[in-house]
């Protein structure tokens, strides 16, 4: 992959930029709604089995991607894509043979709260009529990056965000690994995507796209 590093970001101004992350759909008074405005957020070291996906899909090209950008940065610029850090927590990308320009930062996480019940297993007490709240770190942007480190091993540095707004829960419930496939085109039904929340999920996406990362999440960047 033929890429120039334009700018490094670190974690203080990205953390603002996060920040400024709004809702794709505007309140009834047609104002934006930033559901990380309040939120705590840190650069936080994880394993691949610590986070969720919230999707049943990944594309083969975009990881494909992804592994080319992890090789020629790492090899180009000494720098891991999957372990950032304070000093350089993003980069601003230029693909150099088609002028695209993006920011690619780590993997982003929430962690959302979910009411789940346990399923008793054989020899265990029932516990099916006390529904428990829990958080889940769910992967709100970067899943295929995520989904390479299993080949590489070790850890990823990512986003780590707690207390978003409990209005504007995310968009889809977290799901395991293992119900995860690796297809060449976007299934046509919302069946197999995602275990979508609502059936207006629109009005809860997150629209990262401010973050300059918009062009590569077509083209690999998730």
């Amino acid at each position: 992959m033929n890429i120039e590093i334009l700018r490094k970001i670190p974690f203080n101004e990205l953390e603002s930029m996060i920040r400024k992350v709004p809702l794709v759909k505007k309140d009834e008074n047609g104002s934006e709604i930033f559901p990380y405005k309040d939120a705590y957020i840190n650069l936080r070291r994880f394993r691949f089995e610590e986070v969720n996906p919230p999707t049943f899909y990944l594309l083969r090209d975009n990881l494909n991607t992804q592994r080319s950008l992890a090789k020629t940065l790492t090899e180009k610029y000494e720098i891991d894509p999957l372990r950032f850090d304070n000093e350089i927590a993003a980069v601003e990308l230029k693909n150099l043979d088609t002028n695209e320009i993006w920011l690619l930062t780590p993997p982003i996480i929430e962690n959302v709260s979910r009411q789940i019940s346990y399923v008793r297993q054989e020899g265990e007490i029932d516990y099916s009529d006390k529904p428990i709240t829990i958080n889940v770190p769910l992967i709100c942007d970067g899943a295929h990056r995520v989904a390479i480190l299993k080949e590489f091993g070790g850890y990823f540095n990512g986003i780590n965000i707690v207390g978003a707004s409990p209005k504007h829960p995310y968009y889809a419930h977290p799901n395991g690994w293992d119900m995860v496939n690796i297809v060449n085109e976007v299934p046509k039904t919302k069946e197999d995507k995602k275990l979508y929340s609502r059936e207006d999920c629109y009005a809860l996406y997150r629209n990262f796209d401010v973050l300059g990362c918009g062009k590569p999440r077509g083209t690999g960047g998730a």
